[in-house]
């Protein structure tokens, strides 16, 4: 299979699954390296297509849905406070969207996370804890924003009620 028709086939496999696909499920199916998956994920995002890297895999993101809302909610907290703030964020029904910080040099970092549930919670900090690795937070001394979405703004509004109670919320 030629690389251009591998790209295309890596494409079509995402499109078509309801879950977001790992890099190393693409790397078994097409029989390569998942550094070759990562390289392949570039030149298809460098064409034109909206791939977003996730921590559950890789997705192409949904249509906006009009009936749910969105609000970008500023936080701060030391890392022991991550797995806390994200599970109180869905168990009120929201889905976190994104997480974004500010540099001093490079300016803004944006990761997708999509977690809407207890059980993505759970797996990205275990991810984060077996890799060893800092959330993007560490970057603005524990200072981020999320992109959260809910069925509706009351929703949203408890969420940050919650997240006010518990100190998470960056207040001016």
């Amino acid at each position: 299979m030629s690389s251009e028709k591998r790209r295309q086939a890596i494409l079509e496999n995402i499109k078509k699954s309801h879950k977001p696909v790992k890099g190393s499920q693409l790397a078994e199916i097409f029989g390569v390296s998942r550094q070759v998956i990562v390289q392949d994920i570039a030149l298809l995002r460098a064409s034109g297509q909206e791939i977003i890297a996730t921590p559950q895999g890789y997705m192409i993101p949904k249509i906006f849905d009009k009936h749910r809302t969105r609000r970008v909610i500023a936080c701060k907290h030391d890392y022991d406070d991550m797995k806390d703030e994200l599970m109180t964020i869905v168990n009120f029904g929201g889905t976190i969207i994104d997480v974004r910080v500010e540099h001093d040099v490079y300016g803004e970092f944006k990761a997708d996370l999509m977690i809407s549930s207890a059980y993505d919670v759970i797996n990205f900090v275990q991810e984060m804890e077996k890799k060893g690795v800092k959330p993007l937070s560490y970057l603005s001394e524990g200072i981020h924003l999320h992109t959260v979405e809910a069925q509706d703004s009351s929703i949203l509004d408890k969420i940050e009620e919650a997240l006010k109670e518990k100190g998470y919320l960056l207040e001016s």
